[in-house]
């Protein structure tokens, strides 16, 4: 007689897997009576299983590999969506939204760091001025997590959200070399190198991009060959890993390599095409909810009780940030002339943190900047984040949706 002893968390990938899509099977279904993104529902279900709650699965390389796809999918989709028709007007005020939505959370961030060391509710084995240069890093950059929202409800082509989304990429840009300054800094390391791979390598990444991904698209991609879809999206899905892989190598962050290739493959996928459908549907089936599963799965509710001190630091952290991505919206919006549901979308998108920020405080951690009140108080400000930011952006895209006439 066999008596079946399951070993938790599940380790697996069958048992794993079979897991996390009964509940990306479930969270529609949850959400749509409750009248709830399907967003809050996979983040709550995530920390329900996760090895914070249930305990049946873990944040182990098999879903690290998942949640980090979709990271690249949405960088992908960002890119390949964003209206480039009047990319000279949206890029300058992309350029003023991404050095606002960077500046203003980084300085209040240095600020914080300050208040909370006088106070002495964080520590630090290293340089006070270092670890507020570092919870400024971790104040300034956002993920686009409600953005296949935005998609659903047919805003991406509004101009506020293809600013909200060149916004993102240079704020993780200027996030990612400052992280990189620090990272050299704590490390001893700013040299030559670092400068040579910010200021020649990428941007001789991106001509190349720009210049050569359109050119094999033409052969690939062009509806007059004869290829098949199958080939159309694994060029897609190739260029996605390689731009990537390129940007990793160069020392800047996988992300900025997924809108790269986005960017570089916008102008070859229309919209409507059968290839757009197939590139969408894979990854807001699978690889998008599964990187919201483990953001879920890195909520871990017991740290306010073993360690109360991270709910007043995560407080300051979850406040100053939000409001900071508020105030650089609304100087935008001042800015450009854009109405309150314009901003306030602006800012709800701008509002989640997930995997970059983690990234940064897990150095902080390893260097002995962050202590572990504050590391624990980082997991609860990206869990909060991600739940204040879809739920805001469904009433706001709603309520953008509404308008008549989109801008352009």
């Amino acid at each position: 007689m066999f008596i079946l002893t399951p070993v938790l968390p599940l380790r697996d990938p069958i048992y794993a897997f079979s897991v996390l899509l009964v509940i990306l099977l479930l969270a529609p279904i949850i959400a749509k009576p409750l009248k709830l993104p399907a967003l809050i529902v996979l983040i709550v279900l995530g920390c329900l299983l996760g090895s914070n709650g249930l305990g049946l699965i873990a944040r182990d390389p098999q879903l690290i590999f998942l949640e980090k796809v979709g990271l690249l999918y949405i960088m992908l989709l960002a890119g390949i969506q964003m209206d480039l028709s009047n990319l000279q007007r949206l890029g300058v005020r992309s350029l003023v939204f991404g050095l606002l939505t960077f500046g203003i959370p980084f300085g209040t961030g240095i600020v914080s760091g300050q208040i909370l060391l006088a106070a002495g509710m964080i520590a630090t084995s290293g340089s006070g001025l270092l670890l507020s240069a570092l919870l400024g890093i971790l104040f300034s950059p956002h993920m686009l997590l409600a953005y296949p929202s935005m998609i659903h409800l047919g805003l991406a082509q509004r101009e506020a959200i293809g600013v909200a989304v060149g916004g993102t990429v240079l704020t993780s840009i200027l996030t990612l070399v400052g992280f990189a300054f620090i990272q050299a800094s704590a490390q001893g390391q700013i040299g030559l190198e670092l400068w040579l791979k910010l200021l020649v390598g990428l941007p001789l990444l991106m001509g190349i991009c720009f210049w050569g991904i359109p050119k094999l698209g033409q052969w690939i991609l062009n509806p007059q060959v004869d290829t098949s879809l199958s080939l159309q999206f694994m060029f897609v899905l190739a260029t996605l890993f390689v731009v990537a892989s390129a940007t990793q190598g160069l020392g800047v962050d996988s992300i900025v390599g997924a809108f790269i290739a986005g960017l570089a493959l916008n102008r070859s996928i229309p919209m409507e095409s059968d290839l757009m459908t197939q590139i969408d549907f894979v990854g807001n089936s699978i690889f998008i909810p599964a990187f919201i599963v483990s953001v879920g799965v890195l909520a871990n509710p017991h740290v306010f009780v073993t360690a109360p001190g991270s709910l007043g630091i995560a407080g300051v952290m979850v406040s100053g940030a939000v409001v900071s991505k508020f105030g650089a919206a609304w100087a935008a919006g001042q800015c450009f002339k854009y109405d309150k549901a314009e901003v306030m979308t602006m800012f709800s998108l701008t509002i989640p943190r997930a995997a970059l920020v983690l990234v940064i405080a897990l150095f902080g951690k390893e260097a002995a900047l962050v202590d572990d009140n504050l590391f624990n108080a980082v997991i609860a400000y990206i869990v909060i984040t991600c739940f204040i930011g879809p739920l805001l952006s469904a009433w706001s895209g709603q309520r953008l949706a509404a308008q008549s006439k989109p801008q352009g």
